[in-house]
């Protein structure tokens, strides 16, 4: 027997055992999920049915009164498992709500429970353009696989698609996203990284840290699907594009001979995945596959009745303060709380606090983000701003305010705390004085004898009584008097001298060790050194080094030298609330209160020093 009857022999064989395989099925059985179970009015959840050894063509979209149902997609999965083979198809369903409340979604099939969907007021706007909706295909057909092949790369082995919240937005407003990697069984070797952004007109929050994992079947190929959640927001207006792309390793395959028989449907049936992986020889390359664009429209924030404190933050949130306690004592300090909850971008919420509050002295506040899920999308900030009473008394704390836009309002929104009431006490040391103060009962009293009372010593008096001793001619201090006035002034005209030569020295050194090897201006080494900073997640080496790099370029471009660039400088150039003045001021403040950054603040802030490194001039 040759090579090539033993090949045929064994692909024989492998397909007796495949047919084996799927000879017993499991029973039928329909479940349904919906995520998120909880949304604002005008945003959209997804409902999922999955339909296990049963007729998906009697699964019907329910019908329920204010809810609209539209189906975005259609997946299937086989499993077999100690020779039961499972066959699941999934179907997905985008649930528009028309009115806020609490839905009841009947199950899909007798005996399958039903789901709950709440839906919050306040959001404004529905219907399907703020649906979530998928960036290549906003809606298809029942029965239709929503991955294509548009979506696939050039060997169909593997393509990358974005699901999206909506397409208009704003600048900083953020919305949810779903990144999909599909990767075809057998002809994918390895995932080399996670999806990142092309371009730096967007901002992603972090991945979630495990990717939900399942199997489909797309244009009759196995295919494993990898779903990472994340956030995404935009940095500035227009109209904008955006891709996502991921590094993966495939197999390239060499076709075996068909022998001498060389029919059409054997030859597809050797170039299979499975035949080739056992007969066929093949090699590993490396490739990037892309997703299909995804078009944006990214508005401006509105300059008109924008608030004063309004720092960048865009959203739907609510505010409520507190004390650590309502009883304090005079220079005991107590710590002010700010918590800021909702859904938006947290990365762009601050808030000034207090400052310059009468009979108070107020610290920096620090800052602390606890999200709610994976993506960081919804969560709470807090505030923490120390604060000490100056004076004792009955005093409140005035109010806290914060303001934000809301995207689906597209208005501004400003919230403001109730005052906090705080009793404050005499500090401990004052109390002892006034104590030691208080007037004693007849302190100056006398027995009739002119001796003091008996009870003087517990009274803290006793008599006065004259110390006699050698006495002195004259009240004035030796070092006033004209024998010893000569004595200290030749010491100070001494060491004034040593100390003038001394400095005349070191000033001469330093001059000559200036000129040369005068610093340089580049400020390269230390963006290198931020980089580093920012990979260890050492916020302060990061903007220690950040600010050196400013103040590097500044100087060459203000004809100063770095050290004169301080916050004080860049104020009365670029402003107070510039970027750069806001970086001087965060530098400070991170090595006091050790501000930690998440991944977009390193982001955000590193592309804020390079634009202004990279700018032709500064006034």
């Amino acid at each position: 027997m040759n090579i090539q009857r033993l090949k045929w022999l064994s692909a024989l064989m492998a397909l007796t055992i495949a047919s084996t395989g799927i000879a017993k099925e499991s029973p039928a059985a329909v479940t349904q999920s919906i995520e998120p179970a909880t949304i604002a009015l005008g945003e959209a959840s997804r409902l999922t049915i999955a339909a296990s050894g049963a007729d998906t063509s009697e699964i019907t979209p329910p019908m329920v009164n204010g809810l609209e149902f539209v189906a975005v997609g259609q997946s299937q999965r086989v499993e077999s498992v100690n020779g039961v083979t499972t066959s699941t198809t999934s179907v997905t369903y985008q649930v528009i709500p028309r009115e806020a409340g609490v839905y009841t979604i009947p199950g899909a099939a007798s005996g399958t429970p039903p789901v709950v969907l709440t839906v919050n007021p306040g959001s404004g706007g529905s219907g399907p353009s703020r649906g979530f909706a998928t960036a290549q295909t906003p809606q298809v057909a029942p029965g239709v696989t929503p991955a294509g092949r548009a979506d696939m790369n050039a060997d169909g082995s593997a393509f990358v698609r974005l699901h999206l919240a909506k397409h208009e937005l704003y600048v900083g407003e953020t919305i949810p996203v779903d990144i999909e990697v599909g990767m075809r069984n057998g002809f994918v070797a390895s995932l080399n990284g996670l999806p990142t952004l092309n371009g730096d007109e967007f901002t992603l929050n972090k991945l979630s840290s495990e990717p939900q994992k399942t199997e489909d079947v797309i244009d009759g190929k196995p295919f494993t699907v990898l779903t990472w959640h994340s956030a995404l927001a935009a940095v500035k207006p227009g109209t904008l594009s955006l891709t996502v792309e991921t590094p993966l390793t495939v197999r390239m395959r060499t076709r075996p001979d068909a022998g001498p028989f060389g029919e059409a449907g054997l030859d597809a049936f050797f170039n299979d995945p499975m035949f080739q992986n056992f007969f066929g020889a093949s090699t590993e390359k490396e490739i990037t596959v892309a997703s299909k664009p995804a078009n944006f429209t990214v508005l401006a924030l509105p300059t008109r009745d924008q608030p004063a404190d309004f720092s960048g933050a865009v959203g739907h949130f609510s505010v409520s303060s507190d004390l650590s306690d309502g009883k304090a004592a005079v220079g005991d300090p107590v710590t002010l709380r700010m918590r800021i909850s909702g859904t938006g971008n947290f990365d762009r919420v601050s808030s000034p606090m207090l400052h310059d509050v009468a009979r108070w002295k107020t610290y920096a506040p620090t800052a602390n983000f606890e999200p709610s899920d994976s993506m960081g999308f919804r969560g709470v900030k807090t505030f923490e701003q120390p604060v000490i009473a100056m004076q004792p008394g009955a005093q409140s704390l005035p109010p806290v305010t914060f303001s934000w836009f809301d995207p689906s309002t597209r208005q501004y929104a400003q919230a403001r705390t109730s005052p906090l009431p705080v009793d404050i006490s005499p500090a401990p040391e004052e109390r002892s004085v006034a104590h030691q103060l208080r007037p004693q009962a007849n302190p100056s009293a006398l027995t009739p004898s002119g001796s003091a009372p008996a009870d003087a010593a517990a009274s803290g008096l006793r008599a006065d009584h004259v110390i006699k001793g050698r006495g002195a001619a004259s009240m004035t201090p030796y070092y006033y008097q004209p024998k010893y006035l000569g004595v200290p002034s030749a010491l100070l005209l001494a060491l004034s001298g040593v100390w003038f030569w001394q400095r005349r020295r070191e000033q001469a050194a330093a001059d000559a060790i200036a000129e040369g090897n005068r610093p340089s201006l580049d400020p390269q080494p230390l963006i290198n050194v931020m980089d580093d900073a920012r990979t260890a997640g050492d916020s302060d080496l990061f903007f220690k080094s950040a600010r050196a790099a400013l103040q590097r370029d500044l100087a060459s471009k203000w004809q100063l030298s770095p050290e004169a660039i301080t916050l004080e400088e860049v104020s009365e150039r670029l402003g107070a609330k510039s970027d750069v003045a806001r970086l001087f001021t965060l530098a400070d403040e991170t090595a006091y209160a050790g501000t930690r950054l998440t991944t977009l603040d390193y982001q955000q802030w590193r592309q804020l020093v390079m634009g202004h490194i990279n700018a032709k001039g500064m006034s």
